[in-house]
């Protein structure tokens, strides 16, 4: 069985010898005061299995957002044609449906011409969800054509997205982007596999074997 990779709030990524990657919950540093309770620990957590050989090749942390970028094996950051992006944004007012939108529009803009598809929305192990794919016929800049499957979770703690994206030539605005069917049979397993938990929630179980 492929390892989980197990992400929760704002923590560092580990890359262990048994190949499981975590982030670890941290919770959010209060200002010190004689008597304070301690902050409670956030035990949500997004669960994924990554595709075989995919690597690590790019990481981002800001205030409330950390950024993944996973490659397949021999493509790098630079290379690509291919690729994953998983973002933890711990902002309680970050919804999934507004997160889609705003890509939605991102590709309007930076593309010759783009067609989403329409949004679906539902639950996930008990989490609101929204997914959506958009391709992207020639890139104003890049001169690429593209396609982005995105998939949002909001969970309690922090709002989870996860992208796979395809880059390569350009395409008619009346043509399906040319990746092939054995990708798409892929990326849609994938998804679907993705999911948020949390332990210490009987109505958001974790898979068996979640650390």
């Amino acid at each position: 069985m492929k390892p989980l990779v197990v992400f929760a709030v704002l923590a560092p990524l580990v890359l262990p010898d048994a190949a499981l990657a975590q982030m670890r919950p941290q919770p959010r540093q209060q200002p010190s005061s004689q008597g304070a309770a301690p902050s409670a620990e956030i035990t949500e957590r997004l669960v994924l299995t990554p595709p075989a050989g995919w690597q690590i090749q790019g990481n981002s942390v800001g205030q409330v957002t950390i950024t993944r970028q996973m490659f397949p094996p021999g493509q790098t950051s630079e290379t690509w044609t291919e690729m994953m992006s998983v973002q933890v944004i711990a902002d309680s007012k970050a919804a999934a449906r507004d997160f889609i939108q705003g890509i939605i529009e991102t590709s309007r803009t930076n593309c010759e011409a783009s067609g989403p598809s329409p949004v679906t929305e539902g639950l996930t192990n008990g989490y609101p969800v929204s997914t959506l794919t958009v391709t992207c016929t020639k890139g104003r800049k890049s001169g690429h054509g593209g396609l982005v499957a995105v998939k949002a979770i909001r969970g309690k703690a922090a709002l989870y997205v996860i992208q796979r994206v395809w880059r390569g030539p350009a395409f008619g605005r009346n043509e399906p982007a040319p990746i092939p069917d054995s990708m798409l049979h892929e990326w849609s397993g994938f998804l679907r596999g993705v999911s948020v938990c949390d332990p210490a929630q009987p109505a958001h179980p974790c898979p068996n074997g979640t650390p």
